[in-house]
């Protein structure tokens, strides 16, 4: 199955977008996720525009999107709605790290980084963050209850992995 066929089954999942700085990190709802190119394995993310996240993925050139759902779904609606205005919007909540330390809400089901490729601010509500995929993880738990099932998220994630990664 290809990345866009992969994707379609995804549609039914919230995204979360993740991003640190030296000092900050803080993450938002997504609006849209889907892949954009195969080779190299991109993503792009829809985000309405004027969101904290804005600047820590500009300074720091990399960014998260997990597939939330339960707990870490309460927990993205939450962080969803609050300024940045402390040090560490991930502060008291349980998370999990990318390679490059990006946090991640823990029980997400599966989560990407990626690396900014392009930000595209298009005469809308929201702007765009395109991404090359570097690294990506499923949920082992998750990943059980897939098998024997529709495995789309699996075969996503195999497609989207470099090799040795994830």
């Amino acid at each position: 199955m290809n990345i866009p066929e992969a994707m379609a089954h995804l549609y039914g999942y919230p995204f979360f977008l993740t991003a640190s700085g030296t000092d900050k990190s803080h993450g938002v709802l997504a609006e849209f996720v889907m892949p954009c190119a195969n080779s190299p394995a991109m993503l792009m993310v829809s985000v309405r525009k004027g969101m904290a996240l804005s600047p820590l993925i500009r300074d720091s050139r990399m960014f998260s999107v997990a597939a939330v759902d339960g707990i870490a779904l309460a927990h993205a609606r939450r962080m969803d709605q609050m300024i940045i205005d402390q040090v560490d919007s991930f502060m008291g909540i349980s998370v999990e790290h990318t390679p490059t330390g990006i946090p991640v809400l823990a029980g997400s089901l599966a989560w990407f980084e990626c690396e900014l490729s392009r930000h595209i601010d298009i005469d809308a509500d929201c702007e765009l963050y395109a991404g090359i995929v570097r690294a990506a993880h499923m949920d082992e738990t998750y990943q059980a209850q897939l098998e024997g099932e529709d495995n789309s998220l699996t075969e996503l994630l195999m497609d989207l992995t470099p090799t040795g990664v994830g």
